[in-house]
Order: C-alpha cells, then sequence, then structure tokens
C-alpha cells in the first residue's frame, strides 16, 4: 500500500491531490510538494474513499479546517444521537469529524458514523483500548491492534499522545490543572504504574 507521502516523493500527482487542488484552487504540484516535505497531509483512509469520503488537505497553503468532536460516555450512549450530532457538525460546516466516544458499542457507533461521513473522521484509540480494563493492564501490542482494527474500518486519523513522555512526568507536579488531556492522563497514568514508556 503506497501512501500520499510515498507518491508525491515518486513525484506523481495522486487523485486527491487532483481534487483537492480544483477545490482549494492551488496548483497540484505546489500541494504535492508540501506533502513530500512533509508540511501538508490528506487525511484519507483507501477504504473510506471507496465509499463517501470527500478528501481535504490540511496544511500552511489551503484554507483553515475545523475538526468537530462527538462522542458517547458512560452516562450517554447512543448511535442515533451520535450520527444527529454528526449531521449538525456537518450542516455548520465542519471539515472533519473527531468521535470521542468512550461509552458501549464503540465499533458499531463508528461503523454507524463512517458509513455517513463525507469528510476526514478521526479516533482517539486508546479510549477503546481502556474498555472493560484497568490502564495498567494495557500494553504495546493491544494499542497497535486497535489502531488497525480502527484503520480497517476506515479511520482516517487518529489522537495517539504520543507527546507524553516518562521525563515529562516530574513536571506536572507543579501545574495547576495537571494533564487535561484523557488520553495524554491515561498513559501518564500507565507510565507511572509501569515506571517506562509504552
Amino acid at each position: 500500500m503506497t501512501t500520499q507521502l510515498q507518491t508525491a516523493k515518486n513525484g506523481t500527482i495522486t487523485d486527491e491531490v487532483k481534487y483537492i487542488a480544483e477545490t482549494e484552487k492551488v496548483d497540484a504540484e505546489l500541494i504535492s510538494t508540501e506533502i513530500a516535505a512533509g508540511r501538508l497531509v490528506i487525511p484519507a483512509n483507501k477504504l473510506h474513499l471507496k465509499t463517501n469520503l470527500k478528501p481535504i488537505g490540511i496544511g500552511r497553503l489551503l484554507t483553515t479546517k475545523v475538526n468537530a468532536n462527538i462522542g458517547t460516555s458512560s452516562e450517554r450512549s447512543s448511535t442515533e444521537s451520535e450520527i444527529e450530532k454528526m449531521q449538525v457538525a456537518l450542516a455548520a460546516g465542519a471539515d472533519a469529524i473527531m468521535d470521542l466516544s468512550t461509552g458501549s458499542a464503540l465499533d458499531d457507533i463508528r461503523k454507524q458514523l463512517l458509513a455517513r461521513c463525507p469528510v476526514p473522521f478521526g479516533t482517539v484509540p486508546i479510549y477503546q483500548v481502556i474498555e472493560g480494563r484497568n490502564v495498567e493492564d494495557i500494553d504495546r501490542k493491544t494499542i497497535l491492534d486497535t489502531i488497525e482494527k480502527q484503520a480497517r474500518q476506515g479511520v482516517d486519523f487518529f489522537t495517539i499522545h504520543a507527546g507524553v513522555l516518562k521525563e515529562h512526568l516530574g513536571l506536572l507536579e507543579s501545574r495547576v490543572a495537571g494533564i487535561v488531556s484523557r488520553g495524554g492522563a491515561l498513559l501518564a497514568k500507565w507510565m507511572l504504574y509501569h515506571n517506562k514508556q509504552i
């Protein structure tokens, strides 16, 4: 499987680049050059492209994009409600949708949303990784397997909290609000328990 980055580095302009060039009114070769340089991305899973995804580009030469967060919780979990939230966000002009669901039936909700989502769709895989287990019990394989499973469902982009390092944990003691990211806090808790980085 060839990525947009590899294709751009090989000098080939993909259909997605052509589409974005047309919608953004920016030269396709310039977009491809920016992708090759790592300054522009096209979050577009090939499986999602085969159904209903209209690709977008994110980078300094393009228009600003707006991502809308939706998601279930342990107190409120309804596929219909999430579909409605997504439709409202799309009607308001959202360029991407981020599913932050932590409730039940995460795979089913994700599949239902993806089937109806014409824009890039992202997740926070760690939320599904900890479903039904303590954060201390997760391992690297479970995280990678979850990311792969979600990619095979068509997810276009992920938040993985890769910036949380073991050496940063001591800096948290002086923070007024601690870690404000749920995923980052989960990884920090795992690191403190195991005294290592995941």
